[in-house]
C-alpha cells in the first residue's frame, strides 16, 4: 500500500522527493464540500446536539516544504437530535491561504497557516496554528471571519494548546518565537477578556508546542528541539533541531505568578508534543504525556519517532523531579474528559502508533487505533481495525454536561478506509472503547491525516 520514497542532498539537508505528506492520506484533498444527505449506520446519541470541528495542514500549493507547512483546513459535522445535518470542510482563509505573504515562517502575526487545533472560548470559534494570530470562525458554515488579537491585547504568537478551567472558564495559554521574548505566558477570563500577559525568561529559542495547566500552577517547557538559524539558511521545511548539548527542564509558575516565581527542575532529556493532564498531588505537581527520548535529530522531517505516555513529578517542597513511564505502547494525540483539566483523573485516550511502519518510507502502511487507558489498574481497552481503517485523535464528549461518571460518554474521530478512500465520523461509547463504533456517519469524501478538534454542544453557544 505505501509508495517507498528515496531521497535527495539539498545543502547538507536529506529531503525525501516522494514526500509522505503526498501520499496516502497524508496528501491535500483539492475541494471544500458541503454535503447535508449523510447516511449514518447505527445510532446517534441523541443528547448530542452540536458542532464537532477538526483542523489539520492541507496544502493547497503542492511546493510546501514540510507536511506542517500546509494550509489550514477545517472539517466540521453538526449534529442535532440523533441526526447528522451537515458535513463541511473549509480552508481558514489566511493572508498565506491567499498566497498575499510568504509561507511558514510568518513574519506578522495575521500571516499564519492557522492549521493546528480549534478552540471554543469567549463566545468565539477559533483556528489556531503554532504561530500568529487565532483566526474566528462561523460556526455556522466554517467560514473564516477574520484574525482575533484580544482586542489588541495579544502582543504576537498564541499556540494550539491553551486550557481552559472547567470550573471558572478561565483561558490559560501562551505564545512562543524565535526571538526575545522567547515564551509569553496568557490568561484571559471567562468572557475572552485578557487578564495577564507575562514575559517568561527561557535559555532561548526552542519549539514550545504545548504546556500544562493545574489548579494552581502552569508548566512551562525547555527542551533540546532547538530554533536554528542554520537550517533557516538551508531552506529546511521547519527550523527545528534537536541539539544534545541543550538541558532538558520543565518550569512550575502559580497560575497568577510572574517569571520571577518561576521554578525550574532539570528533567531526563526528552520532548514533548501533547500533554494528557496535569494536577496536584501534596507537594507534587503532576503532568502526564507523551514522551519522546528525541526528535528531529537526523533532519527536519524526522521526526517518526515512538511516544510512550509517562508521568513527570516536580516537588515544590524538595526541588526534587522524576519520570516514569505509564504504559508501554507507542502513542500519540493524548486526551481526556476536558471537565477534568488541572484535575486528578483515572481515564485517559489516545491514538495507537505503530512503530514496525512509523518511517516516512513506511508510514502508509501503518495501522492504528483507539485506547483507552485507566491509570488506576494499569489497563488498556483498544479498538484495533487492522490495516484499513486509520482513525485520528479521538475527542471526549460527555454524556451528560452536568455530571455523570468520567468515562461516561462518547470518542469521537474521523476514521479513513483505504479501501474506499472515503471517511466516516464514528462515535464510540467510551466506557466499551473495543466494542467499536455505535454510529459512522459516512461522508462522501476523504478526510486527510490532521491534528487537533474540539466538540461544542449547543448549550455552550446558546
Amino acid at each position: 500500500m505505501g509508495v517507498a520514497t528515496t531521497s535527495v542532498i539539498t545543502g547538507c539537508s536529506e529531503e525525501p522527493v516522494t514526500k509522505f505528506w503526498q501520499q496516502g492520506n497524508y496528501r491535500p484533498v483539492s475541494d471544500e464540500v458541503t454535503e447535508t444527505t449523510l447516511k449514518v449506520e447505527g445510532t446517534i446519541p441523541p443528547e448530542l446536539s452540536g458542532l464537532y470541528v477538526r483542523n489539520g495542514t492541507n496544502e493547497s500549493t503542492g511546493i510546501a516544504p514540510h507536511f506542517f507547512g500546509g494550509d489550514g483546513m477545517l472539517h466540521g459535522i453538526r449534529l442535532e437530535n440523533g441526526k447528522a445535518k451537515w458535513y463541511r470542510n473549509r480552508y481558514v482563509d489566511t493572508p498565506v491561504y491567499r498566497k498575499e505573504t510568504g509561507g511558514f515562517s510568518a513574519p506578522k502575526p495575521e500571516d499564519t497557516t492557522s492549521a493546528v487545533s480549534v478552540l471554543y472560548h469567549g463566545d468565539k470559534l477559533m483556528s489556531l496554528g503554532e504561530f500568529g494570530y487565532p483566526y474566528e470562525i462561523d460556526p455556522a458554515d466554517l467560514s473564516t471571519k477574520g484574525p482575533f488579537n484580544y482586542e489588541g491585547q495579544l502582543p504576537g504568537n498564541m499556540t494550539a494548546h491553551p486550557r481552559i478551567d472547567p470550573v471558572t472558564g478561565e483561558l490559560l495559554f501562551f505564545g512562543y518565537d524565535v526571538t526575545a521574548p522567547y515564551l509569553t505566558y496568557m490568561r484571559a477570563d471567562k468572557a475572552g477578556n485578557m487578564l495577564q500577559v507575562e514575559p517568561i525568561e527561557m535559555s532561548g529559542a526552542s519549539m514550545i508546542h504545548d504546556f500544562a495547566v493545574t489548579d494552581n500552577y502552569v508548566v512551562f517547557m525547555d527542551m533540546p528541539v532547538r530554533f536554528s538559524w542554520l537550517s533557516v539558511a538551508m531552506g529546511e521545511g521547519l527550523p527545528f533541531k534537536w541539539d544534545d548539548s541543550h538541558m532538558t527542564r520543565f518550569g512550575v509558575m502559580p497560575r497568577t505568578g510572574t517569571n520571577a516565581d518561576v521554578k525550574w527542575f532539570d528533567i531526563p532529556a526528552c520532548f514533548v508534543f501533547h500533554i494528557m493532564n496535569s494536577f496536584e498531588q501534596g507537594d507534587e505537581v503532576m503532568v502526564d504525556a507523551a514522551r519522546y527520548d528525541n526528535l528531529w535529530v537526523k533532519n527536519s522531517h524526522d521526526f517518526f519517532h515512538p511516544a510512550h505516555l509517562s508521568r513527570f513529578s516536580m516537588n515544590m517542597k524538595t526541588g526534587q523531579a522524576s519520570v516514569q513511564r505509564i504504559y508501554e505502547g507507542a502513542m500519540e494525540f493524548p486526551q481526556v474528559n476536558r471537565s477534568l483539566w488541572t484535575k486528578p483523573y483515572r481515564y485517559g485516550y489516545s491514538l495507537v502508533v505503530d512503530e514496525k511502519y512509523d518511517t516516512p518510507e513506511l508510514i502508509n502502511q501503518a495501522s492504528s487505533g483507539i485506547r483507552k487507558y485507566d491509570l488506576q489498574t494499569g489497563e488498556a481497552d483498544s479498538w484495533l481495525p487492522g490495516p484499513d481503517l486509520l482513525p485520528g485523535e479521538a475527542v471526549f464528549i460527555p454524556a451528560n454536561e452536568n455530571g455523570g461518571g468520567e468515562d461516561e460518554g462518547y470518542l469521537c474521530s474521523y476514521v479513513y478506509d483505504k479501501n474506499t478512500e472515503k471517511s466516516a465520523f464514528c462515535i464510540f461509547d467510551a466506557t466499551k472503547v473495543s466494542a467499536g463504533p455505535i454510529a459512522k456517519v459516512q461522508l462522501p469524501v476523504r478526510v486527510p491525516v490532521g491534528f487537533h478538534g474540539v466538540w461544542v454542544p449547543d448549550s455552550a453557544m446558546a
